[in-house]
């Protein structure tokens, strides 16, 4: 299961119609260790080198407030289907998402489930400020536009979902693609647990899944392809336009 928003970053001085509780820091409660920060910085040079644009942080966020987020989560879940113009990753009816924050008068058009953006809302303060971070980061050396030569920067959510994945025809993967067409300054994603709670660990673990980016390339000028098995707590952050997919669930 996996917690995906698209953002765009805007100019501080942009920014103030949108919610106060974006200047949060992140919770000690939430983040799983302290130095994160730092060491996303130096993450994030060893793939500017690399001339790579996504970087996956492990743990980043706390497996245990992860879990004690689930009980909620389950009782509340409900995936809507919604219909993309040109499709996503080729799917033009996507019904595995449960959406908590929508784009006014965007694609796809649903009702945000309330309830579940009231119990996700620390989680995604927390994102917000990571991903400034991150953003920071990888584009301070970038030839100065509107956003990057401004430090004081926050994240505008446009879009966030949660998605199930399961190993049914329609539901196993989100293929190759890239977030918002390209259109959106970035993405986050985040990791949840595997679901202990409606049954036994083993009978809801599963097998496949994990995140695979696009990103650069090899000795030989190839695309470079990179798998990450990703698990509860994980994050990933992605810039504008790179490439990548929800890798398919094979079996649980």
């Amino acid at each position: 299961m996996l917690d995906a928003i698209d953002v765009n970053v805007e100019p501080a001085e942009d920014c103030e119609r949108k919610r106060p509780d974006d200047d949060l820091i992140c919770s000690a409660a939430i983040v799983e260790r302290a130095g994160l920060k730092n060491e996303i910085s130096k993450q994030v040079l060893r793939k500017k080198l690399g001339k790579q644009r996504h970087l996956v942080v492990e743990k980043a966020i706390h497996p245990d407030y992860l879990d004690s987020l689930f009980p909620a989560l389950l009782e509340n879940f409900d995936p809507q289907v919604v219909n993309y113009n040109g499709g996503v990753a080729k799917v033009k009816e996507w019904k595995i998402s449960c959406y908590i924050e929508v784009m006014q008068g965007g694609i796809p058009c649903t009702n945000p489930n309330l309830k579940l953006l009231d119990l996700f809302t620390p989680l995604l303060d927390t994102c917000n400020d990571l991903f400034v971070h991150w953003y920071r980061q990888q584009h301070s050396c970038n030839r100065p536009t509107k956003t990057s030569s401004n430090k004081d920067i926050k994240v505008h959510r446009l879009m966030t979902f949660i998605t199930r994945y399961t190993p049914n025809p329609g539901e196993q993967a989100l293929l190759k693609h890239v977030d918002g067409a390209g259109k959106v300054d970035g993405s986050i994603v985040v990791a949840l647990p595997v679901d202990r709670w409606s049954a036994p660990e083993e009978v809801n673990a599963f097998e496949g899944g994990g995140l695979t980016f696009w990103d650069g390339r090899d000795a030989a000028k190839r695309p470079l392809e990179m798998h990450y098995d990703t698990r509860s707590g994980d994050v990933a952050f992605i810039d504008r336009a790179v490439w990548h997919q929800a890798d398919p669930i094979t079996k649980g």
